[in-house]
Order: structure tokens, then sequence, then C-alpha cells
């Protein structure tokens, strides 16, 4: 039996335990995201001095990310939050305790349409 297939089998379970994540979590929309971030990680952050040079920081570069351990512990950029005026709480407040009413929302652009309608024959009148 091959080496490779040896490792395969017989090492298959303890490889699949110590992964981080599961096998099959990554799935065709991340992987496309993941191509866009190597092509990304290839134009912009390496040396285009040789083909060997590139591929060697492109491959140090893609180790680092597809790491979620290492790639967690940088930290992470915080983000500006303003603060919500009291009048907008309480705007926001009435919005989310009024009931939506449908049948208003469709008596109100039937009632647009109308009008609208009425608009484009007066139009036609003075003409």
């Amino acid at each position: 039996m091959p080496v490779s297939v040896h490792k395969i089998l017989f090492h298959g379970k303890d490889i699949m335990d110590s992964c981080i994540l599961p096998i099959g979590r990554l799935s065709g929309v991340i992987q496309e995201t993941k191509n866009k971030h190597n092509k990304k990680f290839r134009e912009l952050f390496t040396s285009k001095t040789s083909r060997i040079d590139t591929n060697k920081e492109l491959i140090n570069i893609l180790l680092l990310t597809s790491n979620p351990f290492i790639a967690n512990l940088r930290a992470r950029p915080k983000t500006k939050r303003g603060k919500i005026s009291n009048e907008v709480r309480e705007l926001l407040e009435i919005r989310a305790l009024a009931p939506i009413d449908q049948d208003a929302i469709i008596s109100e652009s039937s009632d647009a349409e109308e009008s609208e309608s009425d608009l484009e024959e007066s139009d036609l009148d003075s003409k």
C-alpha cells in the first residue's frame, strides 16, 4: 500500500479530529470568496521580483489567513458608533409599537394611482 493511502486511511480520523474547522464547512460560496481574497493578496501584497518570491509570499499569507486561531489573534479595528438621541429613540419606539395595517397601505397606493391618472387626464384635456 502506498504511503499516502496509508496516511489517509490510518491517520485520517486523527487529522479530522485535530482540525479546527469541520470537514465540509467550506461551501462553494466561501471558496469563491477565498479565491477573491487570494487574487487580492497576489495582486496587492506580494513583491513581484520573481515568481518564486511571489509564490512564497502568497503561500505565507494564505497560511496565516487560513488558520482561524492565528487570524483571530490580531486586534479587530474598532467601529465608531454614534449615539442616538432620545428623540430618535422615541420615534423608533413609536414606529415599532404601531401596528401595520395592510389594508391602509393598499388603499393609499390605489389612491395615489387614481390621483396620477386624474392628473394625466387633465393634462390631455388642457392640450
